[in-house]
């Protein structure tokens, strides 16, 4: 595999490591405070970091030409943020991961309706391989009946989804200012959780320990700041369907670090798991890339054919 097939990967990879930690670090910062401030300290410095390397960048107006493009991914990102959040704090963490890693098997179905490309078998066959890994690897402790988190969160993984859709067809060209658009997004989805949490963000932030100010660093610049950079930079540079499936993997990480930091244990159905999703993502990315390939070579222009004169 090439260098500039793999580096895409590897920063997605990378991206779905640092989300997998974020439900551990949101969770005990909630614990401190609330969701909705969760939500705000985690958008609003990124944001206002972003802004400030902007103008101090003369890229300010890169920030306007990007308004439109970053207000559509600003409205996916927060209603996904707001719901996987909001979502997880009222299920179990199982139901979570499964409902969440859906997203795996949408997006690529979202893309295909989108571009009106059929799906090859084997990307669907790959898809379907990741859920399965997926559902074995965070259902180790059964699968419990559906709440009201559940339904918050399948919505979660739709929005996600969308939002995955919505970045490669905005990215998609050479002349793309990611650094601008994820710039607007963020700026977009501050604002919404700054009116929403700002009063919580602040009464809560005065009794935060070094610790809890660990987690929102954790959660502003490596979750946020460096992620959605990371994340809009790879999907430019590859398509919806096989970002979908990297960033699949973002419940394996979640589980890992649970077993790391917070001391869960992963018996023989978590590995079994494991070894299914990495299967799924290994043979999905090939099945993707020979599927963009088929359907770029179908697409290409034939050359006229010269006439012979008799």
């Amino acid at each position: 595999m090439s260098r500039s097939r793999l580096l895409p990967d590897v920063v997605l990879l990378a991206v779905a490591a640092v989300w997998g930690g974020s439900y551990l670090a949101a969770k005990d910062l909630a614990d401190a405070s609330s969701a909705a401030a969760v939500m705000c300290l985690r958008f609003v410095p990124a944001a206002v970091i972003l802004f400030l390397i902007a103008a101090g960048c003369g890229r300010l107006r890169g920030l306007r030409a990007a308004t439109g493009p970053g207000l559509l991914l600003g409205v996916l990102r927060a209603a996904t943020i707001a719901l996987e959040t909001i979502g997880v704090t009222q299920t179990s963490a199982t139901n979570a991961g499964l409902i969440i890693g859906l997203s795996v098997l949408i997006t690529p179905i979202l893309e295909s309706v989108v571009t009106r490309r059929r799906l090859s078998s084997q990307l669907v066959l790959a898809m379907l391989l990741g859920v399965a890994g997926i559902a074995l690897l965070v259902s180790g402790n059964g699968f419990t009946a559906p709440r009201l988190g559940d339904l918050l969160v399948l919505v979660g993984a739709l929005t996600r989804a969308m939002l995955g859709v919505a970045e490669a067809s905005v990215t998609a060209g050479d002349r793309t200012d990611v650094f601008s658009l994820t710039t607007v997004e963020l700026a977009f989805g501050a604002l919404i959780f700054a009116l929403w949490g700002g009063g919580d963000a602040l009464t809560h932030a005065l009794d935060f320990t070094g610790s809890d100010w660990a987690l929102v660093a954790y959660l502003t610049i490596g979750c946020t700041l460096l992620a959605f950079l990371g994340q809009l930079w790879a999907t430019k540079r590859t398509s919806a369907s096989r970002a979908g499936i990297l960033l699949g993997t973002e419940p394996g990480w979640a589980l890992a670090i649970g077993i790391v930091f917070a001391g869960d244990t992963i018996g023989a159905t978590g590995l079994l798991g494991a070894l299914v999703l990495l299967a799924a993502v290994t043979w999905g990315g090939r099945a993707e890339y020979r599927w963009r390939s088929t359907v770029s070579t179908a697409a290409a222009p034939r050359s006229p054919r010269h006439r012979t004169r008799g």
